[in-house]
């Protein structure tokens, strides 16, 4: 069990869900469902002390030349790159939570391509491209489309939308779309998604300040 930003997650996987409530009540529910595990996992923590994700953090001074070890500005409010003895990751900023509600865990983008059990890879598993821009248009109705196709709701006007994409050192190419209605500037959130392009399964995540 690993903690990050002072809440404890069971699990890393991506779950399915059996019920697909509206976009505006997900969004609450999954803020609440953060405050409420704060208070659950109280007892949890006394009888495991959960690890913390600090704990397997180094430096990035020894990375790669061409590793990307730094954020734009924009992304970094909601992101942080962090080197771990398990390759590099993108998981969010100080302060935030990014939450798949389907299965209640934190989401991370690794650079690492295991499909299991991560390897301690350290530097050897990093980002050596990074592309972060605003989306408008089609490109933001589209991914807004996708985002609430998943979320099994009708899209929500689009206040703002941005596109990230990160290639690893292997070539492998991951997608990550943050998304924001009106709503969710008023509440200081956003909603997001990340797959492995192609996509096809992309999996569904909440930013928010617990």
């Amino acid at each position: 069990m690993l903690e990050e930003n002072g809440v404890s997650y069971w699990s890393d996987s991506e779950g399915q869900d059996s019920c697909r409530p509206h976009w505006r009540a997900m969004m609450a529910s999954a803020v609440l469902s953060g405050i409420a595990m704060i208070a659950s996992l109280v007892g949890v923590a006394s009888a495991q002390k959960p690890e913390s994700f600090e704990s397997i953090v180094i430096s990035c001074a020894s990375a790669p030349s061409d590793a990307k070890t730094q954020l734009p500005p924009k992304l970094a409010e909601w992101a942080t790159l962090s080197c771990t003895k398990f390759g590099h990751v993108l998981r969010a900023a100080k302060g935030w939570i990014w939450h798949n509600p389907r299965d209640n865990s934190f989401v991370r983008i690794w650079s690492q391509t295991s499909a299991g059990e991560l390897a301690a890879s350290g530097h050897k598993s990093y980002f050596r491209a990074l592309e972060f821009r605003h989306l408008a248009g089609q490109e933001a109705d589209a991914a807004n489309a996708l985002l609430a196709t998943e979320l099994g709701a009708q899209p929500q006007t689009v206040e703002d939308a941005y596109a990230l994409s990160v290639t690893d050192a292997q070539g492998r190419v991951q997608l990550i779309n943050f998304i924001r209605s009106s709503a969710n500037v008023r509440l200081g959130t956003f909603w997001g998604w990340a797959c492995e392009s192609p996509c096809s399964k992309p999996v569904i995540f909440m930013g928010f300040r617990p």
